[in-house]
């Protein structure tokens, strides 16, 4: 009875163990990970003027506390600040940061959502305008990794893998959505978007929705965007007639050359559902592609960027060469969900366009995930990969690097073998001059033998010739 009673309790004492140890591992990654993001620390917020303080705290694009220049902000946390997070109402120009005796210039990369880190860490902050400017939006936050929904933007490519041209913002979620997080958030690759209108002039808030649309699709560099206005017409011709065409050329060409992209993704040669500027957008890509090679096209440009020639070309919707992407995966990097789910995440993040009917799909007559080749320098596609015969430029820097060390190699063996052969060849000289100087040496002394020996004998012969004379005499 009593070792069935101390079997059962040592079952007991190894069942628990066991649900420890299962415990430890699989809750003990998620813990660590909470402890490396960075959190919101708490602060007293103090401004130089009149401000509203809560107009820059309550989280809305739609309210926002201005300054004149001159002003300041000075932000004291309950903890130590290691980075700001400031969402301004306009891109601001240059603006100063104090903070433990130093002062840092900010504000020279013009984005409009700024992530400003703080290394050493600070429990106080002082922020100076040098000219008029409005914060929508302004965070602290503790020291560790900036969490998801922060945008530490990276700043626009200096090449690009896949340069992707939309007229507006929502037009590279709703059409070109899925190049986006298949290449950019999934795969990590260097992808460019480059707007053709602005809605600084118009519509601010929607400059704001761009980015958040952007950085839920996984995108980390910061887009560019041309000067032209937001205007509807349905039909290529009269869009032509609300723009200069020449000046639209003139941006897209400059673009490509400017960012020297392996791929170019744009919209719809007819415009999706007949939208006059995504037809005029589309047509200067296309044309910009089969010129930009040309220094006398825009030459301009072609004196700032150099020309380039896209290997590859892809337009939404377009019937010849069509690959459709597959939208349905999971995507680690994107919190295992599918493109299409992640798309529709970015979609909602342009609030101001939710009363629209359009929506993200892979199966109706918008689908962005049907595309096809419109030029290609490296050969038509056998699958549904936009970069079939095509090598990034992390993976050409990549083979750069292994090439210039394997040539290393080569050079440092060379040079090995050529000292080793030097050292032959020294050792080689210096053995034959060894050589002779030995046989020298010997030649000396045997000619000293000889003459020692003359002289010996020249001895005996006169001492022979002494006793030869004495002995006559007797």
């Amino acid at each position: 009875m009593i070792r069935i009673k101390l079997k059962q309790y040592l079952g007991s004492i190894v069942t628990i163990a066991a649900v420890l140890f299962l415990f430890v591992v699989l809750f003990s990654s998620p813990v660590m990970a909470d402890e490396n993001t960075a959190s919101e620390v708490n602060t007293t917020i103090t401004l130089s003027n009149s401000g509203n303080v809560s107009k820059m705290t309550d989280g809305s694009y739609n309210t926002k506390t201005s300054f004149a220049s001159g002003d300041s902000i000075t932000v004291t946390g309950k903890d130590k600040i290691y980075s700001l997070y400031i969402k301004w109402d306009l891109v601001p120009d240059e603006w100063t940061l104090s903070y433990n005796g130093t002062t840092k210039t900010y504000g020279t990369n013009g984005f409009l959502h700024e992530y400003v880190e703080i290394p050493e860490g600070a429990e106080t902050l002082t922020i100076t305008f040098s000219s008029n400017e409005a914060i929508c939006d302004l965070h602290a936050y503790s020291a560790g990794t900036a969490p998801s929904d922060v945008q530490a933007w990276k700043t626009p490519c200096d090449k690009a893998d896949i340069l992707v041209f939309a007229t507006h913002a929502d037009d590279e979620i709703l059409f070109l959505g899925g190049v986006l997080a298949t290449y950019g958030g999934e795969q990590d690759l260097a992808v460019q978007v480059a707007y053709m209108c602005e809605f600084t002039s118009s519509a601010k808030i929607r400059e704001h929705e761009k980015l958040d649309g952007l950085w839920e699709s996984g995108i980390k560099h910061y887009p560019i965007c041309g000067d032209f206005p937001d205007l509807y017409s349905t039909s290529l011709e009269a869009a032509k007639k609300q723009y200069i065409y020449d000046d639209v050329l003139s941006y897209t060409t400059s673009t490509i050359r400017r960012f020297k992209p392996l791929v170019v993704v744009t919209q719809d040669l007819n415009g999706e559902y007949g939208h006059g500027g995504h037809m005029l957008f589309s047509h200067a890509v296309a044309e910009s592609v089969e010129s930009s090679s040309e220094p006398s096209y825009f030459p301009d440009s072609a004196s700032k960027y150099g020309t380039w020639d896209v290997p590859k070309t892809y337009l939404h919707l377009y019937s010849d060469n069509k690959i459709t992407m597959n939208l349905r995966l999971p995507l680690s990097r994107m919190g295992n969900r599918t493109s299409i789910e992640v798309q529709t995440a970015a979609y909602k993040k342009h609030v101001s366009q939710q009363w629209c009917w359009f929506y993200v799909s892979d199966d109706y007559e918008y689908s962005c995930a049907d595309f096809g080749l419109y030029r290609t320098t490296v050969g038509n596609d056998s699958g549904n990969d936009m970069l079939e015969n095509i090598t990034t430029y992390e993976e050409q820097e990549k083979i750069e690097k292994e090439k210039a060390e394997k040539e290393s190699v080569e050079a440092s063996i060379a040079a090995e073998e050529s000292s080793i052969a030097d050292v032959k060849s020294n050792t080689s000289n210096s053995t034959r001059q060894s050589g002779r100087k030995i046989i020298i040496f010997a030649a000396l002394i045997l000619i000293v033998i000889i003459i020692l020996f003359a002289a010996y004998r020249y001895y005996q012969l006169i001492q022979s010739r002494k006793r030869h004379r004495r002995h006559k005499r007797k």
